[in-house]
């Protein structure tokens, strides 16, 4: 008895074919053992065996062949020998029309088809064939294209049909239109075809009907048409059919000539697609006297596009579930990474520990803190529409501002410098938004310089065109390094989420998705040129604002929590989160705040109904109980003006509704000297 054999299981099932897999033997396949084909690899030929639609996939340089059961009735004679054997020595007779193709998919490029005459040689002989088909790129892990999938009908027969068809009604159209100017019904040429011809008067009675239209309407109606009958008295029974046919005749009648696809018919008997030819239908006078109409059923070539559609979007999808699968990895080692400083910060600072090591942990956990902050701010920003709170600047000023923190960023062995021309133009953007965008541009550079190198942000006024291809302002920045630069693969998904080179725990795949995002929430255009071994220049277009730049306020006198405070006066926090609430009404004790906690906003109305005494409201914007905290801070205003309010979030898409100067906003996490400050500055 011998032993079972385990096989992969994206061969199990599969029809002929997936049985042919399992017992095949793959030595001298240049796809190697099941056992060691790629994840993508696998991906594509479980969902090619369990389709009924024919499919085939050609992988790696050599591109091994390989098939499900409907694509194994078009290779004829060459099944199954075609199993895992390269693709050019299969179909090496039409070669020369198809390699074009292939290497575009090779190169990341789909391309579809419809009806490609071929010449194939599968049954001993040449055959003139048609196929309808489509070709798309399969990337790895890495993102470079390893092999190709087709999804293919053969479509010879139905060709051939409609070309034999063509020619008969092609002949028939010339001469019922002949016979119809001289108003003659020539009955035996339109019997014999199987295009369905009618002919209506302005009356919408048959002066003449072929027999398929007869057997047709009586197929999918229940009812036989004979000439002299008014098709809309023979439908007077079913309304809703009578309504769909008067619509269509009703524009011929009334003299357009169209060609349309529609549905007929009643659902309990059939419904069919049919492709309609209407043309007016005149004396020798030139009066219009009545309509007629060619018609085709088209169902099956709808259906046949329907069912290739389907299978793209389904190849579509099962690697777009495998890309995301693999690339949230990275995200979420980042978060477990934090989790683990805190977890392992908090057992240290539970023991006796020395005040060196305890400040050192203290300093790991705050690091934690802002990495944590940074990737849920990106992920947050990267999926939110709209900025937060756009306003005027001035640019060589916002970045003078940031030329420390941009430097603190980058290694010493890394040349900074800025370059930014006199008279910069204001422009509206969220300067929040805006300096974490030019973090992860510099953060990029610096990853790509490993060895060290050149940095350099420069700014100047220019022109370009616009939509209406008129001349509009802009100030295009860049920023330009002379690292490693990035070869076409990559550099043509740079702007997709969670797409990353890097290793994981070392980036999240967001740095860049959040820069085009920016730029397009900005009204802007982003551009991005690189070359390997020379390095890389991002170019951003900013449209000239026409307001005034908004001045930055002097906060340095809030910047800073007092160690000692006195009481300060009445805080009434708004927070759900009875977690957050404890830790938040210690923040604010440590400030010299008295606090009045509301679990709701309902809560936090009626304790101000109560008249009691409150000089801040800080509320979270995010509240349960149907009435959000920018609804709570509107209603507030509107029953006490004078009272400030600041309100906080961690998801700064709550703020959409807001203006961007109606309330003062602490996005969460915060710390004890933003909290100050937020408080101070909306108090003054």
């Amino acid at each position: 008895m011998k032993p079972s054999v385990a096989h992969p299981h994206f061969l199990q099932g599969g029809g002929k074919v997936g049985a042919l897999m399992r017992a095949h033997d793959w030595s001298d396949s240049p796809l190697g053992p099941p056992e060691q084909w790629p994840q993508a690899l696998r991906t594509v030929v479980g969902l090619l065996l369990q389709s009924q639609f024919p499919m085939f996939v050609a992988w790696g340089e050599e591109l091994g062949f390989l098939y499900n059961d409907s694509y194994a009735e078009i290779l004829g004679a060459k099944h199954p020998r075609a199993l895992g054997r390269r693709f050019h020595d299969i179909w090496a007779e039409i070669w020369t029309d198809i390699s074009p193709l292939i290497d575009a998919a090779m190169a990341g490029k789909s391309s579809y088809r419809e009806d490609l005459p071929l010449v194939m040689n599968r049954k001993g002989y040449d055959e003139q064939t048609w196929f309808t088909f489509s070709y798309s790129p399969i990337r790895c892990d890495d993102g470079k294209v390893a092999g190709m999938f087709c999804a293919v009908s053969e479509t010879t027969r139905r060709v051939l049909a409609e070309r034999g068809q063509r020619e008969l009604n092609e002949t028939l159209e010339r001469r019922v239109n002949a016979a119809l100017a001289e108003r003659k019904l020539l009955a035996d040429i339109v019997e014999g075809t199987n295009a369905f011809v009618q002919v209506a008067d302005l009356e919408y009675r048959w002066l003449a009907i072929n027999r398929a239209a007869a057997d047709e309407f009586e197929r999918i109606f229940g009812i036989r048409p004979r000439v002299g009958d008014n098709m809309l008295e023979l439908l007077a029974s079913q309304p809703e059919h009578q309504a769909a046919v008067k619509a269509v005749w009703a524009r011929a009648l009334a003299g357009e000539e169209f060609v349309e696809i529609a549905e007929f018919g009643d659902p309990a008997r059939d419904r069919r697609f049919y492709e309609m030819r209407y043309n007016a239908l005149r004396d020798r006078a030139g009066q219009r006297i009545g309509a007629y109409q060619f018609v085709y059923d088209v169902t099956e070539r709808l259906h046949d596009q329907e069912r290739l559609r389907r299978a793209q979007e389904a190849l579509r999808q099962s690697q777009k579930m495998e890309s995301l699968g693999q690339l949230t990895g990275g995200v979420a080692h980042d978060f477990n990474n934090l989790l683990a400083v805190f977890a392992n910060g908090l057992q240290l600072l539970e023991r006796d520990v020395p005040a060196e090591q305890r400040e050192r942990v203290y300093a790991s956990m705050r690091r934690a803190v802002a990495r944590g902050s940074g990737l849920t701010h990106q992920l947050l920003s990267f999926s939110r529409r709209r900025p937060i709170n756009p306003e005027a600047i001035d640019l060589a000023a916002c970045l003078d501002g940031m030329r420390a923190l941009l430097t603190q960023s980058l290694r010493g062995d890394i040349q900074f410098r800025m370059e930014l021309k006199d008279g910069l133009w204001p422009v509206e953007i969220d300067v929040g938004e805006f300096e974490l965008a030019m973090l992860n541009l510099c953060v990029n550079a610096r990853d790509s310089m490993a060895t060290g190198g050149a940095l350099t942000i420069s700014a100047e006024n220019v022109s370009e065109p616009g939509e209406q291809r008129l001349l509009d302002d802009f100030v295009r920045l860049s920023v330009q390094d002379s690292g490693c630069g990035m070869p076409p693969e990559i550099l043509a998904r740079v702007f997709e989420p969670f797409f990353t080179t890097k290793d994981v725990g070392k980036g999240s795949g967001l740095g860049l998705p959040q820069v085009y995002g920016f730029v397009q929430q900005s009204g802007g255009r982003l551009a991005v040129d690189s070359k390997v071994g020379e390095g890389t220049v991002l170019t951003l277009l900013l449209p000239r604002s026409l307001r005034q730049p908004v001045e930055a306020s002097d906060e340095s006198n809030a910047g800073v929590a007092p160690s000692d405070p006195p009481r300060r006066g009445h805080v009434l926090l708004v927070e759900d989160d009875p977690e957050v609430a404890a830790l938040t009404r210690e923040m604010l004790g440590e400030l010299g705040f008295a606090v009045i906690h509301a679990a709701s906003p309902a809560a936090a109305l009626g304790a101000l109904a109560n008249a009691r005494t409150v000089d801040v409201v800080l509320s979270d914007i995010m509240m349960p109980g149907g009435m959000s905290g920018l609804e709570l801070a509107r209603e507030i205003r509107r029953r006490q003006p004078g009272l400030p309010v600041v309100l906080t979030t961690g998801y700064s898409e709550a703020t959409a509704g807001a203006g961007s100067a109606e309330f003062r906003l602490l996005l969460k996490p915060y710390s004890l000297d933003g909290l100050w400050k937020a408080l101070s500055v909306q108090r003054n």
